[in-house]
């Protein structure tokens, strides 16, 4: 991963990095080969190259991109006590990551929730309403696609330079 991309990622991502939901992330098993807290690393470093690449580069699109990419999956923590099966996570825990985003925030942002709770589309037919949901939904496909075949875009290294840098 780029150094950019990591440190767009720590100057708007700061607060959810170090929170207790996030590092919880890091002891869920997800995708079989990874973490919740790996593949949400990966798929926020996809989000960032895709705005870098399409010259979405302001402050909004930028906070909010990166604030629902790390927030997209932490829903999934504790799925063997919440989900009975694999379609009910798949079906459900775009709902509960958004609400672990509105519990971790005093002002949650519409964009921001619109596309965690639309970040399975096409998988589930709610459509992104923003452009943020867009690269959401975009970045996470792309990423679960590297995870299967053995190249995620995230390494310990990585995951090591965000956390310290944010002062985690």
């Amino acid at each position: 991963m780029r150094k950019e991309v990591r440190d767009i990622i720590v100057k708007y991502g700061r607060d959810i990095l170090c929170s207790a939901d996030f590092k919880e992330t890091f002891s869920q098993t997800h995708h079989i080969s990874t973490t919740v807290g790996d593949h949400t690393l990966g798929v926020t470093a996809e989000a960032v190259e895709l705005c870098l690449k399409h010259g979405l580069t302001d402050d909004v699109t930028l906070n909010n991109v990166v604030t629902a990419s790390l927030c997209h999956d932490l829903g999934i923590i504790g799925r063997d006590e919440k989900f009975r099966n694999n379609m009910q996570c798949l079906v459900w825990h775009p709902r509960h990551s958004a609400k672990r985003y509105k519990d971790m925030t005093k002002d949650p942002d519409e964009r921001v929730v619109d596309s965690i709770l639309c970040h399975m589309f096409p998988l589930k037919l709610r459509m992104p309403r923003y452009k943020e949901g867009w690269i959401l939904a975009l970045a996470d496909k792309a990423e679960a696609i590297k995870e299967k075949l053995g190249k995620p875009v995230v390494d310990r290294q990585d995951r090591e330079y965000i956390m310290e840098r944010a002062g985690c």
